[in-house]
C-alpha cells in the first residue's frame, strides 16, 4: 500500500461498509460504500487513491486528487486554522497545510506546495518548495515551459518551471497580471550556470505582437510624444514595455516605413513618434 499515491488493487470481499481491497501482499484498504458501483465483483481490480480518514485509518477513494505525494502544485485554500491552512486537493477530505503564520493567506488564495506524508504516514501539504527543485541540466534554451507562479521577489516573481525547476520572471518582462498559483507558460530565456532559469512570457526573436501591439499605441495617439530619450518610467507607463524593447520596436517600424519620426509639438527639441497612413 502506498498511501497518498493513484494505483491498482483487487477487490477482496464486500462488507456493509464497501469494498476491501487488497495489494500483492494481501494487505487490505476499504474502499467506502459511496465510491463502490453495482457493476464491481470480486477480483476486479480498481484504479483507488489512498489517503487517511479523519480517525487515521487508510482508506480509499476512486476520487482523482489534483496531485499526488513528491508533486509540486498549487492548490486553493478552504479555510484557516490556528496552526495552519486547509487545502482542496480534489478528494472529500482536505489536506492540511502547517504555518507558523496562518493569517498571512486567505481563504481563496492559490498556494504553491509540496505533497508529503508527515511522520504518521497521513498526507500533508509543505510550504518551502525551493529546496525540491532540480537544476535545468539540459542545454536547450528558448523552449515553451509550463510555468507556476509561486513567489514574489525583489527582482520578478518565482515559478516552479515544468513541476521540477526554478524560473525567474524579472519585472521588465512583465506587461501583463501574473497571478501567484495559477499555471501558464513561458519561454527560457536564459540558463545559469547553477542550472535556474531566467524566463520570458514570449517567443525569443518574434516580436511580430510587440510589433503589433506597438504600432496599435501609435494608432491611438496619431502623435506619440515619446523618443529614445524618454524616461524608462514614461515608456513603461504609456506603453508597457521595457526602455530596451521600445527603442528595437521603433527603430524596426521606421525601416518598414510604419511610423516617422517628427519633431514634437509639445516638448522643445524633442522628437515624438507619427503613425503613417
Amino acid at each position: 500500500m502506498h498511501p497518498g499515491k493513484i494505483q491498482k488493487l483487487q477487490i477482496s470481499r464486500f462488507s456493509e461498509n464497501g469494498a476491501y481491497l487488497k495489494d500483492s501482499f494481501e494487505e487490505e484498504v476499504l474502499l467506502p460504500n459511496k465510491f463502490v458501483l453495482e457493476e464491481f465483483k470480486v477480483g476486479d481490480f480498481i484504479e483507488v487513491f489512498l489517503y487517511t480518514d479523519s480517525l487515521d485509518r487508510p482508506v480509499a477513494t476512486t476520487q482523482k486528487p489534483y496531485g499526488v505525494v513528491d508533486e509540486i502544485l498549487a492548490l486553493k485554500i478552504v479555510s484557516i486554522e490556528e496552526k495552519g491552512c486547509f487545502l482542496d486537493i480534489g478528494i472529500d477530505k482536505d489536506i492540511f497545510m502547517p504555518t507558523k503564520a496562518p493569517k498571512r493567506f486567505k481563504v481563496g488564495d492559490f498556494v504553491a506546495v509540496r505533497i508529503t506524508l508527515d511522520k504518521q504516514g497521513r498526507l500533508i501539504a509543505r510550504l518551502g518548495i525551493k529546496e525540491y527543485l532540480k537544476p535545468y541540466l539540459f542545454n536547450t534554451p528558448y523552449v515553451k515551459v509550463e510555468i507556476l507562479p509561486f513567489e514574489k521577489t525583489p527582482l520578478g516573481i518565482g515559478c516552479v518551471v515544468n513541476s521540477q525547476y526554478y524560473g525567474l520572471l524579472y519585472k521588465n518582462q512583465i506587461f501583463s497580471p501574473i497571478r501567484i498559483g495559477e499555471k501558464s507558460t513561458a519561454y527560457i530565456s536564459k540558463i545559469r550556470p547553477d542550472g535556474k532559469l531566467d524566463l520570458c512570457l514570449k517567443p525569443i526573436g518574434d516580436r511580430s505582437e510587440d510589433k503589433k501591439y506597438l504600432l496599435e499605441i501609435i494608432r491611438k495617439y496619431k502623435v506619440l510624444e515619446l523618443d529614445f530619450d524618454s524616461s524608462p518610467e514614461e515608456i513603461q507607463e504609456i506603453c508597457q514595455m521595457s526602455k530596451k524593447s521600445f527603442k528595437t520596436l521603433i527603430s524596426t517600424l521606421v525601416k518598414e516605413s510604419k511610423i516617422k519620426i517628427i519633431d514634437s509639438l509639445k516638448r522643445d527639441g524633442k522628437k515624438a513618434i507619427h503613425f503613417m497612413q
